[in-house]
């Protein structure tokens, strides 16, 4: 099926432009509308905001009126006399065309020659997000310089909550007793050795919610443990981004709840298993990693890479297991190559289903009719072409040119019809894979993945499975199953 052209055509005009320039809504609406027909595009409906100043969107009913049309898919495509008439502000202008590009909606000038639906028109886009992003990056700028100076003078910024104190408004942070003494007992056990994910799993089998009611996660268990707030300190520069200008200063009015001396053991406990802790892999190394998953609970399984006497392995683990929620173990690169493998012998097995050839006999007819319908098609919009062309250089009238155009509209709706039965007809006959062709991929990768490279490994897992449901029980890794992309 042909997608048609449906138009929105805005008009506005104020008292002062109708006077000096002659931009007339009836000037406007004329010229509009034969540039619209010229184009073959189906008109919507005409937005037309009469007396209104151009300098804002506020006050406009009608362009909020093209908005929603916009955003409720009613038009595909937005056609203006003239640039200034849609608006005279450059951040509305940049918020319309970015609009218009979420809603896969076409934006047309007729004075400019502005058309996004070509490449000319696309290259005015890009200009205009240039424009976007420097005006998205000056106010970023201004966002975290505001905070970087508030920080400075000592106001915790982040008015979201932070576990062992309560925000009443206003920069005014109370302790929660409660929640303090937790927060002291996190600092204990990591000193006493306790690891992040082990505090978390601790903490979660407690039925202890988080200061949103959650459930306890190892980043949460470290940014409390890492946050100077605790000793009544605040911080600038926490993300990577800020790393450079990070500061920490004395906060105003923020009462300590840890001591200092517990939070420098701690911070210094971070910092010495840092360089021993594993670390999340996710390189050519560790191919399966995005393609498993648990098959106990659905969740996704992450890759870590360890270091073990100048040897580097690979493990999984269910990201759920992590934060003790899943009962699925870890387990190892080299079990789940094995796996892997084991599992390609059996599909060895398979037997070809006979509907597959006779599919393949009926996909041949289907697309041969398929492809006469289609040049049937484009022959009806060559005429129309011609026809437009015609009416343009004045050899037709507007009501000849309607009748002959519904005419041609008719057959290619006829036409389109059939077009969308054969299309049904070949999707039901096709197989993007035919069972030949998948034993004989499944044969050669088993034959030749000793002899491909990790990055090979990893395209091919990507490339054809969508995921692996995999699940480990008394030690043994076990493929639930295997769903590979059609």
């Amino acid at each position: 099926m042909i997608n048609k052209t449906i138009t929105g055509i805005y008009i506005r005009v104020s008292t002062e432009d109708q006077a000096k320039d002659g931009f007339s809504i009836h000037a406007q609406r004329e010229k509009l509308t034969k540039y619209a027909e010229a184009n073959d595009w189906d008109i919507f409906d005409y937005y037309v905001d009469d007396g209104i100043s151009g300098k804002d969107l506020d006050g406009r009913p009608e362009v909020t009126r093209l908005i929603n049309d916009v955003k409720e898919g009613k038009i595909n495509n937005v056609l203006i006399y003239k640039l200034d008439r849609l608006t005279r502000s450059v951040r509305d202008l940049i918020y319309l065309i970015e609009l218009f590009e979420k809603y896969s909606c076409t934006f047309n000038s007729q004075t400019e020659k502005i058309d996004t639906s070509n490449a000319v028109g696309r290259m005015f886009v890009k200009i205009i997000g240039i424009f976007a992003e420097f005006e998205r990056e000056n106010l970023a700028e201004r966002v975290s310089f505001g905070y970087e100076q508030k920080t400075r003078e000592g106001n915790y910024t982040n008015t979201c909550g932070v576990y062992g104190y309560d925000y009443l408004g206003n920069n005014v942070y109370v302790v929660n007793e409660e929640e303090k003494n937790l927060v002291n007992r996190i600092f204990d056990l990591y000193i006493d050795g306790l690891s992040y994910y082990k505090i978390a799993k601790k903490l979660n089998n407690e039925n202890l919610p988080t200061k949103r009611g959650g459930h306890w996660a190892t980043g949460t268990i470290k940014s409390i443990i890492t946050n100077p707030l605790y000793i009544g300190q605040v911080r600038y520069g926490v993300q990577p981004k800020n790393k450079d200008k990070s500061f920490s200063v004395e906060g105003k009015n923020i009462e300590a709840i840890v001591e200092v001396e517990k939070w420098e053991s701690a911070n210094k406990a971070v910092a010495t298993r840092q360089k021993f802790c594993m670390r999340r892999y996710s390189s050519d190394n560790s191919y399966y990693f995005h393609i498993i998953k648990c098959a106990k609970c659905g969740g996704g399984i992450g890759a870590r890479q360890q270091n073990q006497k100048g040897t580097k392995y690979i493990t999984y683990r269910c990201y759920n297991a992590s934060r003790g929620f899943c009962e699925c173990g870890g387990f190892s690169h080299k079990i789940m190559e094995d796996t892997f493998m084991e599992y390609l012998d059996t599909l060895g097995n398979m037997k070809p289903d006979d509907s597959i050839f006779e599919k393949k006999n009926n996909l041949a007819n289907y697309q041969k009719q398929e492809e006469q319908l289609k040049n049937k098609i484009d022959k009806l919009y060559l005429k129309k072409k011609t026809i437009r062309n015609q009416f343009v250089n004045e050899l037709l009238t507007i009501e000849e040119y309607r009748e002959m155009i519904e005419e041609i509209d008719n057959q290619i709706s006829k036409l389109n019809d059939s077009l969308v039965n054969i299309n049904a007809k070949i999707g039901e006959n096709t197989e993007e894979f035919s069972y030949e062709e998948v034993k004989e991929l499944i044969t050669n990768i088993k034959l030749n993945w000793e002899n491909l490279t990790n990055k090979e490994r990893k395209h091919f897992l990507e490339q054809f499975v969508d995921k692996i449901m995999v699940e480990k029980i008394n030690d043994k890794v076990i493929i639930k199953n295997v769903e590979f992309k059609r």
